[in-house]
């Protein structure tokens, strides 16, 4: 009995199943990736506003948003909240994926404020 190629016949079966695993990975990857882009722009700009707090809310949530849209691309929404010397910030962004569902969207919530002059800056929901 001639077994050739019984292995290429199964290596063919198989290989849509790894180009799905690695296409998963890559996109996993990418999104992993803008997300904690995302938490560090949003971290440095309530740190921003900690140090600011004396200017006007106007200025200060201007130049908030200058800062969030410098350091992420294509932001959806953003969001910022200033009451009772705390802030919060709430950024939403889509991202295009090839595997993952379409509009594949990062939303996260940062609350920020000083307690004793020392910034508190805690992740929201």
């Amino acid at each position: 009995m001639n077994k050739k190629g019984q292995v290429l016949v199964l290596f063919l079966i198989l290989l849509p199943f790894l180009l799905l695993l690695v296409g998963l990975i890559i996109d996993f990857g990418f999104s992993y990736n803008e997300k904690r882009k995302i938490e560090h722009a949003i971290k440095d700009s309530i740190s921003y506003a900690l140090d600011h707090m004396n200017e006007e809310e106007t200025t200060l949530k201007i130049n908030m948003t200058h800062l969030l849209n410098e350091n992420i691309k294509d932001i959806y929404e953003i969001r910022i909240e200033i009451k009772n010397e705390k802030i919060t910030v709430g950024v939403e962004k889509r991202m295009d994926t090839i595997f993952l569902p379409k509009n594949h969207t990062i939303k996260l919530l940062y609350q920020g404020e000083l307690i004793n002059g020392e910034k508190r800056i805690k992740k929201e929901g």
